[in-house]
């Protein structure tokens, strides 16, 4: 039975898509879920090296470069998960983190949940919000500015749900 879906957007990112599928294959709960691959109109050796790799992995061609969200419709449509994850092909499985989302999404009353994006230096990068609306939020992605915001927020007390 298939529980969870994970779709993955591609356009000309072959050797990320691989290592992104490379660790979610390589943990023990893989067995309950399928990947989909939707490509953008590559143009590249995406589909063979991934088809070759990974057999198991649903390819959806858009025969266009139709962007992320059309591209995550598409995929949506054909899953068969109960939940489904929508990733980007630089994302790298650490700690089981997909499972343990998926885990955490399962037991509690949410309808959406994400996971902390790391940079390559290992620092956070902003992948959430402290409950700010409005132009606040324009603001959070600023490198000096968003983090003076975020300072200001956890001193008044504004938590983000965890």
């Amino acid at each position: 039975m298939i529980r969870y879906s994970i779709i993955i957007v591609n356009y000309k990112t072959p050797q990320l898509l691989n290592d992104c599928i490379n660790t979610i294959v390589s943990t023990a709960s893989f067995n309950e879920t399928e990947i989909i691959v939707v490509d953008n109109d590559s143009a590249d050796n995406s589909k063979e090296l991934i088809m070759t790799s990974h057999p198991f992995v649903r390819w959806v061609d858009m025969g266009y470069n139709s962007g992320f969200a059309r591209a995550n419709n598409a995929g949506i449509k054909v899953s068969k998960g109960e939940i489904v994850l929508l990733l980007n092909s630089d994302t790298l499985n650490e700690n089981n983190a997909i499972h343990n989302c998926f885990t955490r999404l399962e037991n509690d009353s949410f309808v959406a949940c994400g996971v902390q994006l790391l940079n390559v230096d290992r620092t956070p990068q902003i992948s959430g919000n402290y409950v700010l609306r409005g132009g606040l939020n324009y603001l959070m992605a600023l490198p000096y500015i968003g983090r003076m915001i975020r300072r200001i927020a956890i001193s008044s007390g504004v938590k983000k749900q965890i």
